[in-house]
């Protein structure tokens, strides 16, 4: 009877011990530290760009249904690394394993191709200094738990080593422990937008605040946006620059909202579709649709790439028809606009289309969405480029570098040692610019197979392919090593 008595007791403490460990269970605690810098002594001021970014930031992340302890903001700048470092060893002071501490910095980027070392300028408009990748890597790891870091700035993907010929610059955020979404490649200005005498932040800022706040980005409507979701939704809306992540498959949740909510209609436009994405040189209309939600004003400019940088001191121009009789009345609305001809010296190239929708004296890019014009014949001489071996284990992913004649829409692949395709990098996208001159475009594999699953170690290949008129092109790489796992 004692027994079956002490048994029971047992029983009851375990079962007790079980419940409480269930009702307890530690949700990770979320911090966030937002700095904006828009005032320097050695570069140009983008005043009010970065604090808006930041206070964007801010309201975004206070609808998060998960909740943030902190979301501290400095818009003013920081004017040393002392004190960015000290910044974040306040704000993030107190996390611990599994918590979640997000940096988000906006200000001027650089990149030194003659040392290979990408720099953030810090400035509060009297004082200023820098921060490279290594220092901010240092300083970041001193906390805790999983960092989230979002860099809005020029040259911002040499960080992670992202939009950079292999071999030139490491990714120093190589890590389990981080997730770092940048706004522009190593080549390539992270650029704020402007509508004649209005202006606003950067693309990237808004676009990302704006694509999470209304739930665009979530692209299988579960309520949960991943990193990755919010990577394919800024290659998607975002055309100003190519926005890099780390790793290249982050299941990172960037956003958590309440699925039954809808919040599509606080934009003024939405589902803005375009017919296509890539033309060819015969083709000089480009044809587009969007639902106005409310009455608005809406202006079109299509700005032009021209030896490696966006012509955005030449925009075309398109006033919306329905603008004289004063705004668009809300409904689904078709549109075309017709490019510059190739007499005018544009028989392909990039074109970035920009829908802004105007309230009031409040203006916001609505819409920027990349144009690739292929010519209609002729060879793209596709040429692949990567290192001959790399190690998943430890991190690293497969930096890829097909080299173009000409813009065009391409497929990568990679094969096994049996001609196998494992993973489909992409599929008949259009290639985007750089920041150089030269064509190019960069693709990255982290050794997992289409369901995420790490392929076997072995010899791989890449294989880029292009269909230019009636022609397939195709160009490969060398044998890439998979090290023993």
């Amino acid at each position: 009877m004692k027994k079956i008595l002490w048994l029971v007791f047992v029983t009851v403490c375990l079962l007790t011990i079980s419940a409480y460990g269930e009702e307890t269970e530690i949700e990770p605690v979320r911090r966030a530290l937002l700095i904006g810098c828009d005032t320097f002594v050695t570069q140009t001021e983008t005043t009010p760009a970065a604090a808006m970014n930041v206070e964007r930031m801010s309201r975004m992340l206070n609808t998060d249904m998960r909740g943030y302890a902190d979301i501290a903001q400095m818009s003013a700048g920081v004017a040393s690394r002392t004190q960015l470092i000290d910044a974040i060893r306040t704000v993030f002071g107190e996390a611990k394993e599994g918590d979640v501490s997000l940096l988000y910095i906006c200000t001027h980027g650089l990149y030194d191709r003659v040392s290979f070392e990408p720099l953030l300028v810090l400035s509060d408009g009297q004082k200023e200094d820098n921060i490279s990748a290594a220092a901010l890597r240092m300083a970041l790891d001193e906390i805790p738990g999983h960092k989230v870091v979002i860099l809005d700035a020029c040259n911002s993907g040499a960080f992670i080593g992202r939009g950079a010929f292999s071999g030139e610059v490491e990714n120093a955020f190589a890590a389990p422990e981080y997730t770092v979404l940048t706004s522009a490649g190593a080549y390539e200005d992270s650029l704020l937008w402007s509508s004649r005498s209005l202006t606003g932040g950067s693309y990237f800022a808004q676009e990302l605040c704006e694509g999470l706040r209304t739930h665009t980005f979530d692209l299988d409507a579960d309520g949960s946006v991943t990193a990755k979701e919010v990577y394919q939704g800024l290659l998607d809306n975002h055309g100003a620059s190519a926005v890099q992540l780390y790793p290249e498959s982050a299941r990172t949740v960037f956003y958590v909202y309440d699925p039954q909510l809808d919040a599509s209609g606080e934009r003024p436009l939405s589902d803005i579709m375009l017919d296509s994405a890539v033309l060819d040189a015969t083709e000089d209309t480009l044809f587009f649709s969007f639902t106005v939600r409310r009455p608005v004003r809406v202006q079109y400019q299509l700005i032009y790439y021209e030896d490696g940088e966006w012509r955005f001191d030449a925009p075309q121009l398109v006033e919306d028809e329905e603008n004289i009789e004063g705004a668009l009345s809300p409904g689904r609305k078709e549109r075309s606009l017709t490019l510059v001809s190739e007499e005018d010296g544009m028989p392909y190239g990039y074109v970035l289309l920009q829908i802004v929708a105007q309230e009031g004296r409040n203006a916001m890019i609505a819409a920027s969405r990349l144009i690739t014009v292929q010519p209609d014949a002729g060879n793209p001489r596709l040429r692949v480029w990567c290192d001959p071996s790399f190690s998943p284990r430890r991190g690293q992913e497969l930096g890829i570098y097909v080299h173009l004649a000409f813009p065009c829409c391409l497929t990568v692949r990679v094969r096994n040692e049996e001609g196998d395709v494992v993973r489909r990098l992409s599929y008949k996208m259009p290639s985007r610019p750089i920041g150089q001159p030269t064509e190019g475009s960069f693709f990255y594999w982290d050794g997992c197979d289409a369901d995420g699953v790490p392929v076997p170690a072995g010899a791989y290949i890449i294989e880029a392919s292009s269909r230019i008129g009636d022609t397939e092109y195709t160009g490969r790489s060398g044998w890439v090593s998979i090290s023993d796992r």
